[in-house]
């Protein structure tokens, strides 16, 4: 039987004196030993819900649980159960980057021993062992960012929270983040990601909640989504500059077209509308260069979920 780490019941919380509602009735469950990703755009309420969730905030309306305590009322012992890894400022610029990473070891209750044996662990993970020295305040925006994800690591939480871990991070960095997500998961870690990078969280995640404008869109197992959109395909298409918007254009007539780093341009299209699709695009005048048919994916199921939102 799984069980519950976290237990959200009908979460509504007002900022600015009840004239905003950040987040609007969220119900779920989230279980031990799982990666859930917590998706939506910025401004979607995602931070709000995990500041009620580790105690920082207390709701408007319903209860956050954590193995089965009321957070609001046990913050303190929530807090030394869990990690919290935030996209704000990182408060220990001052010190070196082995000191952030040590002192926050010793603040969660580690030995010197132990500390100084993570920290050094923890540094070499994550290619961060030659800055050891450095005042964090001197290494570059995605170097803090490894220094704070180390400062999370340390101390070897059962559950971890994860703000948006990849933001500043160049491709490399951002994969070894990934890689690091899944060993954890591998010896029982529990994850919640939170972020908006969907494409890249599709990769790593058991299920998914998402929200926009503070209301829980869907939370179910990535390929159940995907389901949801199983008569559609994803259509990906590499134009030559010179045709791009015709292309473009052409396209619109049968659905949404959406730019795709600047060189891409992707569709979900209707089964049946396939062959008229593949008939136009293979129109020599139009000029090609590379096109592939895939199942739909996290980010359509999204998009989806969106359009629905929007028509209700």
């Amino acid at each position: 039987m799984l069980e519950p780490v976290y237990e959200l019941e009908d979460v509504t919380f007002y900022y600015k004196k009840g004239r905003y509602k950040a987040n609007d009735g969220i119900s779920l469950t989230i279980y031990k030993g799982e990666i859930i990703g917590i998706l939506g755009p910025n401004g979607a309420g995602k931070t709000t819900l995990i500041k009620q969730m580790i105690g920082h905030l207390a709701p408007t309306v319903g209860s956050v649980k954590f193995q089965r305590q009321e957070v609001s009322r046990n913050t303190k012992d929530v807090i030394k159960q869990i990690a919290y890894y935030s996209q704000e400022t990182f408060a220990l610029s001052f010190l070196k980057t082995w000191e952030a990473i040590y002192f926050t070891g010793r603040l969660k209750g580690l030995s010197k021993k132990e500390a100084k044996q993570q920290t050094d662990n923890i540094l070499l993970r994550l290619g961060m062992e030659a800055y050891r020295n450095k005042l964090v305040s001197k290494l570059s925006g995605g170097q803090r960012r490894l220094i704070s994800l180390g400062t999370t690591l340390i101390g070897q939480a059962s559950v971890i929270i994860l703000d948006e871990p990849t933001n500043e991070l160049d491709p490399l960095k951002r994969k070894l983040v990934w890689e690091i997500i899944r060993e954890l998961n591998c010896k029982g870690t529990t994850i919640i990601l939170v972020t908006h990078n969907i494409l890249e969280a599709e990769k790593v995640v058991h299920r998914v909640a998402v929200i926009d404008n503070g209301k829980l869109l869907a939370i179910d197992h990535v390929e159940k989504l995907k389901r949801r959109v199983d008569q559609r395909m994803r259509l990906e298409i590499y134009p030559h500059e010179a045709s791009f918007q015709k292309i473009q254009d052409k396209l619109e007539s049968f659905g949404k077209v959406e730019l795709v780093e600047n060189a891409k341009l992707a569709m979900l299209i209707d089964k049946h509308t396939i062959r008229p699709v593949i008939d136009l695009i293979q129109d020599e005048a139009l000029n090609i260069s590379q096109y592939s048919l895939l199942p739909p994916s996290l980010e359509d199921v999204y998009s989806k979920l969106q359009e629905q939102q929007r028509s209700e």
